[in-house]
């Protein structure tokens, strides 16, 4: 799979079968209607169930079903997204709509979301999400370390008071937090408001001045990385701390075959 970008995408044909052995299109695929596995190729990339007759296309589950992205452009974005260029710069560069190049990203970014339930209800790229309503104060991230990797989920209401016991000062409360609670509940929280505008990023420590050693490194990488976002959108968030997650568990390999590798596995939503 280390192919040179070079040579995927010389033409259309070469980033298909790259594509195809990436796993991110797949070849042979049961039929969805009647799950039948006696299936034979219909002609312009198709596929047909020879017991009910129905037939799809060979984008059908991928993650760019039901897109009019063509094999290459979608690779060329894959490598913008793996490299942090915003979604603006890569449509420019591209010369694609950044309608197009936000959607693609926005997907992306959901298959690294496992275990967002519950934060927000994503909805469509280009339409608002919906948050509980019941819901006071600020959305929180707990952040769990292991040596090396790092786990994020959500966290209900009841544990805003672990925001309010920090005593971070009022002005700041309109602000995405990363915030180190050493012996919390958790190894650390990143904190942010749905109902704010205000999209600047600050490291928030204990009154007591306090930190979780372990932590440090990770705090370094997700302040590197979310001032490559400083625009990022408040919609967006929930998914873009599930992609740094993924982003820092992957720090050490090449991120565009990391990317590829997880989206090998992608299940289009029904």
């Amino acid at each position: 799979m280390k192919t040179s970008l070079g040579k995927m995408t010389r033409n259309e044909a070469g980033a298909k079968a790259f594509l195809l052995k990436a796993g991110i299109l797949h070849g042979v695929q049961p039929c969805m209607l009647c799950g039948s596995t006696h299936v034979s190729p219909a002609g312009r990339g198709r596929t047909r169930c020879n017991d009910c007759g129905f037939t799809w296309g060979l984008r059908r589950g991928s993650i760019i079903e039901n897109t009019r992205l063509t094999y290459l452009q979608f690779i060329r974005i894959a490598r913008h997204f793996a490299d942090e260029i915003p979604p603006a710069d890569a449509a420019e560069r591209l010369h694609i709509s950044l309608s197009a190049v936000d959607h693609l990203y926005h997907r992306i970014r959901l298959s690294f979301a496992d275990g967002m339930a519950g934060t927000a209800i994503l909805k469509e790229p280009g339409t608002e999400p919906i948050y509980p309503r019941a819901r006071p104060g600020p959305v929180i991230f707990g952040i769990h370390y292991s040596p090396e990797t790092v786990r994020i989920e959500p966290l209900p209401p009841a544990t805003n008071d672990l925001i309010v016991d920090l005593d971070i000062p009022w002005p700041l409360r309109g602000n995405i937090l990363f915030i180190d609670t050493c012996e919390k509940t958790c190894h650390g929280l990143i904190a942010y408001y749905p109902d704010r505008e205000n999209q600047e990023v600050v490291l928030v420590q204990p009154k007591n001045r306090t930190h979780w050693p372990p932590l440090t490194v990770f705090w370094k990488y997700a302040q590197t990385s979310w001032s490559r976002h400083r625009y990022l959108k408040r919609d967006a968030v929930p998914a873009y701390v599930q992609e740094l997650a993924f982003r820092y568990n992957h720090r050490h390999k090449d991120m565009f075959h990391a990317i590829l590798e997880q989206l090998s596995g992608y299940e289009q939503p029904a």
